[in-house]
């Protein structure tokens, strides 16, 4: 799965670096109309669409068992500004290692 929906806490950025650097099918859900949206419907949003959920929330997300989630805390990123490029690279890394990545939680090398 390279398709991924990226939740609000990292960088609008990061969807489209993983677009157009990395040639993944990536959404901020920002680009979607779902800013300050439920975490469920989040979740329920990429599940219908076969997407991996990009977030940092793992106790909002505990219970959601039938959607690819991909945890990243913040705090392994590099700050600021970097931390749009950092992110998309160990997404795009992630994905190639899980092409079929199984439904759950899943914590990428963050380096």
């Amino acid at each position: 799965m390279s398709t991924f929906l990226i939740d609000e806490m990292f960088p609008p950025a990061t969807a489209r670096l993983l677009r157009d650097t990395y040639s993944h099918d990536a959404v901020h859900v920002f680009e979607i109309g779902l800013q300050a949206a439920e975490d469920s419907l989040v979740a329920a949003t990429a599940r219908a669409e076969g997407r991996a959920v990009v977030t940092e929330n793992v106790a909002d997300f505990a219970a959601e068992r039938d959607v690819a989630l991909v945890f990243v805390l913040k705090r392994n990123l590099p700050p600021g500004g970097a931390q749009a490029a950092g992110l998309p690279k160990i997404l795009a890394d992630w994905a190639q290692a899980n092409p079929v990545p199984y439904l759950g939680p899943h914590w990428p090398d963050a380096g």
